[in-house]
């Protein structure tokens, strides 16, 4: 009888636990639809779906930063480093392996470009309410980053803005 009791415990349990889904899927079904998304006029990608695979601190400080007048922080997408996408390119998709990185994860993402190219990206996730969220996006192929965790030239875009310059 109380191995019976045992049992019926350990399945229930087993059933109410929700399958973890890795950096390396939730990473690749983000850019998926959102290199989709830029492909399409309106260039659209929904806050909810956002807010679902990117850090509540990420998407607040980007729109910080497009709350500027005439900003020039970000001169293209900041999860692309693109101003346009081709849907031909979005079959280049690949990601890497992650990397333990400060309680999180570095994976490797290339995407698809002009010419049969592929632009190399480093992309940080962490996990937030249980889910692996992106926090940070480093274009490798260019050694470039979007400066949205630099407070120094956010306060310098925000007074350039204010004083009209």
């Amino acid at each position: 009888m109380r191995a019976a009791i045992v049992l019926c415990t350990c399945l229930l349990s087993a059933c109410s636990v929700k399958p973890e889904q890795s950096a390396q899927k939730r990473v690749h079904s983000f850019y998926s639809t959102y290199l989709m998304s830029l492909t399409r006029s309106d260039n659209a990608y929904s806050p909810s779906e956002l807010r679902e695979y990117v850090s509540a601190d990420t998407l607040k400080r980007l729109g910080d930063i497009e709350s500027i007048p005439e900003q020039d922080l970000i001169g293209s997408d900041y999860f692309a480093y693109a101003q346009d996408y081709d849907p031909s390119w979005v079959s280049a998709l690949t990601v890497g392996d992650g990397k333990p990185f400060m309680g999180g994860e570095i994976l490797p993402v290339w995407i698809g470009k002009e010419y049969g190219g592929k632009l190399a990206l480093q992309v940080f996730v962490r996990r937030e309410s249980g889910l692996w969220k992106i926090y940070r996006v480093r274009d490798v192929t260019d050694n470039y980053e979007h400066p949205i965790f630099n407070a120094g030239a956010i306060a310098r875009a925000k007074s350039a803005a204010e004083s009209g310059l």
